[in-house]
C-alpha cells in the first residue's frame, strides 16, 4: 500500500482522479469526498467541510478507516465492496459525527473513478445532507396526523363544551347556597376551578383546530414588542421574579406585515414559557430585533429575500433534543400546569402571519426561539 500524500493541493491527486475532478466540485451544494485506491483521502469538497463539520486539513491524506466522521466506516474497502455490489450498494443513509455531541442524517451515493483505459484509481462518495429533508418528511406526517385529529377534536370539544357548562353552572349556584364557613364550599371551589381548566382546554383545542384568518398590518415591531414588554415587566415586578430583561433593538423602526391580536398571543406564551423556565435560577431574557437576508445554508422558501428576525432567548432550565422535537405537537408538555398547546398554537398563529418559528435549546443552559417575519420597508 503507497503512502498517502501528505501535500493537500490538488496536484497530489493521481491522474485517473485529477481528470475527473474539476474546481467546479467547490461549488456544488454537495459534499464530495474522493479516495484512491489505497484507501487514502485525496479530495474534500467545501459542501463536505459544512455537512461534516470537519475541516479538509485535517481530512486529506487520511485514511478513510480513520475519518472521524464516519465512525466504524469499515475503511475504503467498504465503500469498493459498495461499487462492487451494483445499484444495490450506490446509496446508503449514514448517521455524520459532527462533534461535540451533535451529527446528522446523511445520503452517501458512490461511484467508481477510472482512467481512460478503464482501470479503477479510486472512488468518490458524494454527500447530501438529509436534516432538512426529513424535517419536512416529520412535518408532512405530523400535518396529516393533526388535520385528521383536529376534525375529530373540533366535534370533541363542540360535544363536551354544553355538559361543562351545565356543570360550572350547577357548581356555581351550590356555592352560592352554602355558608361561607361550610366544609364543603371547598369542595365546590375545586369542581369550580376543575371546570375553568377542562374550560381553557377545550377553548385552546377549538383555537387550534378551527380556520385562522390573520388580519395583517404592517406595524412597526420594534415599538410592538416593547409595548408587549411592558406587560411582562409589569408581571416580573409583581411576582419578584430573578429575571432581567435585556432588549437589543435597532435605532431606526423595522415594520411587517403581522396580525398584532394573534401575534400578542405569540409573544405572550412564549414570554411565558420563558419566565416559567427561569422562576428558580433566575437569569437574563434577551429580545432582539432585527433585519436580515434569507440565504445561505440555512434558506427557508416560505419567506422573502429580506426578513426580520425576532429572537426570544432565556437561560432557563433547557429541554434536551427529544423535547425539542415534540415541543409543536399538540397536547405534548413537560409543565405539571400546561395543556400542551400553547406552542401548537403559537406556530400555527406565526404560519398565518406568512413567518416561521423555530427553537434551539439546551438543557441547564437556557433556550432560543426565533421568529422569523417578511420584512416591509
Amino acid at each position: 500500500m503507497s503512502p498517502c500524500p501528505d501535500d493537500t493541493d490538488t496536484q497530489a491527486l493521481p491522474t485517473g482522479v485529477e481528470h475527473c475532478m474539476s474546481t467546479a466540485l467547490e461549488n456544488i451544494a454537495g459534499g464530495v469526498l474522493a479516495v484512491d485506491t489505497d484507501g487514502c483521502v485525496v479530495l474534500f469538497n467545501r459542501a463536505a467541510e459544512r455537512i461534516t463539520g470537519h475541516e479538509r486539513g485535517n481530512v486529506l491524506g487520511r485514511s478513510y478507516g480513520e475519518l472521524p466522521f464516519f465512525p466504524g466506516n469499515g475503511g475504503a474497502g467498504a465503500l469498493f465492496e459498495r461499487i462492487a455490489a451494483g445499484p444495490a450498494g450506490e446509496r446508503q443513509e449514514k448517521r455524520i459525527n459532527r462533534g461535540e455531541g451533535a451529527s446528522c442524517p446523511a445520503e452517501s451515493l458512490v461511484r467508481s473513478v477510472r482512467n481512460g483505459e478503464g482501470e479503477l484509481v479510486g472512488a468518490l462518495e458524494i454527500l447530501t445532507d438529509l436534516s432538512a429533508i426529513n424535517e419536512l418528511r416529520e412535518e408532512v406526517s405530523r400535518s396529516r396526523t393533526l388535520s385528521a385529529l383536529g376534525e375529530m377534536s373540533a366535534n370533541v370539544a363542540h360535544e363536551i363544551r354544553n355538559p361543562l357548562g351545565s356543570i360550572g353552572g350547577f357548581a356555581a349556584l351550590l356555592e352560592r347556597d352554602l355558608d361561607d364557613d361550610d366544609p364543603r364550599r371547598n369542595l365546590v371551589k375545586k369542581i369550580i376551578e376543575g371546570v375553568a381548566s377542562l374550560d381553557k382546554i377545550v377553548t385552546n383545542l377549538l383555537i387550534y383546530t378551527r380556520p385562522l384568518k390573520a388580519d395583517l398590518r404592517q406595524t412597526d415591531l420594534t415599538q410592538y414588542v416593547n409595548e408587549v414588554l411592558a406587560y411582562l415587566e409589569v408581571e416580573i415586578e409583581s411576582r419578584t421574579l430573578p429575571v432581567q430583561i435585556m432588549r437589543d433593538f435597532p435605532d431606526g423602526a423595522l415594520s411587517s406585515r403581522i396580525d398584532p391580536s394573534l401575534m400578542q398571543q405569540v409573544l405572550l406564551n412564549i414570554l411565558q414559557n420563558a419566565l416559567h423556565a427561569m422562576r428558580d435560577k433566575g437569569g437574563c431574557l434577551t429580545i432582539s430585533i432585527s433585519r436580515c437576508r434569507n440565504g445561505g445554508g440555512h434558506r427557508i422558501d416560505s419567506l422573502p429575500e429580506e426578513t426580520i428576525k425576532l429572537l426570544i432567548q432565556d437561560e432557563g432550565v433547557g429541554m434536551s433534543e427529544e423535547v425539542r422535537r415534540k415541543i409543536f405537537n399538540p397536547f405534548f408538555t413537560t409543565r405539571e400546569d400546561g395543556t400542551g398547546l400553547g406552542l401548537a398554537i403559537s406556530k400555527k398563529m406565526i404560519q398565518e402571519q406568512n413567518g416561521v418559528i423555530q427553537v434551539d435549546s439546551r438543557q441547564n443552559v437556557g433556550t432560543k426561539i426565533t421568529i422569523l417575519l417578511p420584512y416591509c420597508p
